[in-house]
């Protein structure tokens, strides 16, 4: 997806979790590939889990020009949904996507679902933006530069930004716009804009729902180098572990 193209804090963190863990492995939101077809890179069957079909798509030709078609298994499905597979070592869900389930009820229902598909031992790893809602919301309406970068597939420069639109503390609920403008190899521009409903976690709320999940809390850290967890993080980043021998 052409929003987080320009992404890479978490390089060769999936990557080095699937090898610790073994596959198979299941992303959730896959998009169009960008952690899967990493993750398929380094041998790993990949089951590619994202409700547009059209997304999958580029995903299946993404993975072919990268020579790892053969790896990866795209499914048309939610995050909700049962996992495609059983026996899987990781279940990742990464660049906030978890923040898409509003309700506890289908956080529950995910966490568990994640739960049901791994094996004894097996994880599902998940990052999420810190909520620092108050200060959020003191940026509401503004349009924030939220860095460049380029498409690896056609040479366009991708320039991101982001308006909050409302944010409610008390719930943790964000209205948000990405919009990116992709100044194309001829000088032309066009320009894409994706609303988004979220969810922004608390910390706090993790323990419970994996507890509720049948998973057990391996680690919370601040950062894709197991940076502490504290108030001035920007993500907090999570290892749910099915229990087992």
């Amino acid at each position: 997806m052409a929003e987080h193209a320009h992404y890479d804090d978490d390089a060769g963190f999936w990557e080095e979790h699937a090898d610790r863990l073994g596959g198979p492995v299941v992303d959730l939101g896959a998009a169009v590939g960008r952690v899967t077809i990493r993750v398929a890179l380094q041998g790993h069957e990949v089951w590619a889990v994202d409700t547009d079909r059209e997304m999958l798509d580029v995903l299946a030709e993404r993975a072919l020009r990268a020579g790892v078609r053969g790896l990866i298994h795209a499914v048309p499905g939610s995050m909700t949904d049962p996992l495609p597979v059983s026996d899987a070592g990781l279940v990742m869900v990464p660049m906030n996507t978890l923040q898409l389930l509003r309700q506890r009820s289908d956080q529950v229902r995910c966490l568990a679902s994640a739960a049901s598909g791994l094996r004894a031992g097996g994880e599902m790893i998940f990052d999420l933006a810190m909520p620092h809602l108050r200060e959020t919301r003191a940026l509401q309406g503004e349009i924030l530069d939220t860095g460049r970068g380029l498409d690896g597939d056609t040479g366009d420069v991708l320039l991101h930004t982001t308006t909050f639109d409302e944010v409610t503390p008390a719930t943790g609920e964000v209205r948000m716009r990405i919009v990116v403008d992709r100044i194309h190899r001829d000088g032309s521009r066009t320009s894409v804009e994706r609303p988004h409903h979220l969810h922004l976690y608390d910390p706090d709320e993790i323990p419970a729902l994996a507890l509720d999940a049948g998973l057990e809390v391996v680690a919370a850290c601040g950062g894709f180098r197991g940076e502490p967890l504290g108030p001035d993080s920007d993500r907090h980043v999570w290892r749910l572990r099915r229990p087992g021998p």
